[in-house]
């Protein structure tokens, strides 16, 4: 690598051979792993939402958790800093993110992140044959970057096993609101609908905006 090269155009060159569409690489390993893996996969992530029903209907035998309205699914960022992809699944009654008594349990993303996590580590090794022109902290920020897409990958799982969600047995042994939604995003950050109407009456079958 050319010794004169700026800073700005070695993360460029970096960028341009070994980052931009790395990702579709990885879809063939992400599908392989669930393929290889289905049962698994699919029995941790609703064992996961499982518990946290299960907890938050303890709660609320107990008198310390109203009807709930909310079953959040957070990715927490934080969990990047070990190459690990934990998504919090919280509980919530009508209060949401006031609701003073937390319930929740974590699961495990790493099926889907695994392949860019391994890029990352490859990227690590890469950084230097750049002069020192590219960091350990540049190589983060691509991380955070490019985690964004394999975060929406996810969203998408957990769509598809929302059917799974409403059957298991944790979920039915809920006191629940009739307009009851579950939602994906970010840990107390901006998300996404995946099931139920939040601001809908619950004589209504029309949510209003």
């Amino acid at each position: 690598m050319s010794s004169v090269m700026s800073r700005e155009e070695a993360l460029g060159h970096l960028l341009a051979h070994h980052v931009f569409d790395r990702w579709q690489g990885d879809l063939d390993i992400i599908s392989d792993s669930y393929i290889q893996n289905q049962e698994a996969t699919i029995a941790e992530f609703v064992s996961s939402v499982d518990a946290a029903c299960k907890q938050a209907a303890e709660l609320q035998e107990a008198g310390m958790k109203g009807d709930i309205q909310y079953i959040y699914l957070s990715l927490l960022r934080t969990s990047f800093m070990e190459h690990k992809a934990s998504y919090r699944i919280d509980i919530h009654d009508e209060r949401w993110f006031l609701d003073p008594v937390e319930c929740f349990s974590h699961w495990q993303a790493d099926f889907i992140f695994d392949p860019l996590f391994k890029r990352m580590r490859e990227l690590e090794a890469v950084k230097t044959s750049y002069a020192r022109k590219i960091s350990t902290m540049d190589i983060e920020r691509i991380l955070q970057i490019e985690a964004i897409r394999y975060h929406l990958f996810t969203i998408e799982f957990m769509r598809s096993m929302i059917p799974s969600i409403l059957e298991c047995e944790g979920y039915n042994q809920l006191g629940k609101k009739p307009n009851i939604c579950i939602l994906a995003g970010e840990y107390r950050d901006r998300s996404e609908l995946l099931y139920g109407q939040p601001e809908a009456e619950p004589e209504e079958n029309t949510s209003e905006q």
